[in-house]
């Protein structure tokens, strides 16, 4: 996971993680609303993202984790609601 990649954002190519772009794909589908995403970037968040210092940038770069911690409530209601739905 730590092997280097390069994509592309913005149109720029960037060389980042293997386990960065899993993360942003994931963060990027969650955003549009699929709810497996959702599930995954949720479950990252619980387990790791939280016992994380706020001065650690070696998972996720610090306006990723803002998103996260701004997004992830909803994504969580969203998620119950659907599964409620499903039922």
């Amino acid at each position: 996971m730590s092997e280097q990649i390069t994509v592309r954002e913005d149109g720029k190519p960037r060389r980042v993680s293997k386990q960065r772009a899993l993360i942003k794909s994931l963060m990027a589908k969650a955003l549009q609303g699929d709810v497996r995403a959702n599930a995954a970037v949720l479950a990252l968040y619980a387990r790791v993202i939280t016992d994380l210092p706020e001065d650690d940038d070696s998972f996720v770069e610090e306006n990723e984790l803002q998103i996260l911690r701004q997004f992830a409530p909803g994504l969580l209601q969203t998620g119950s609601a659907k599964k409620r739905n499903t039922k």
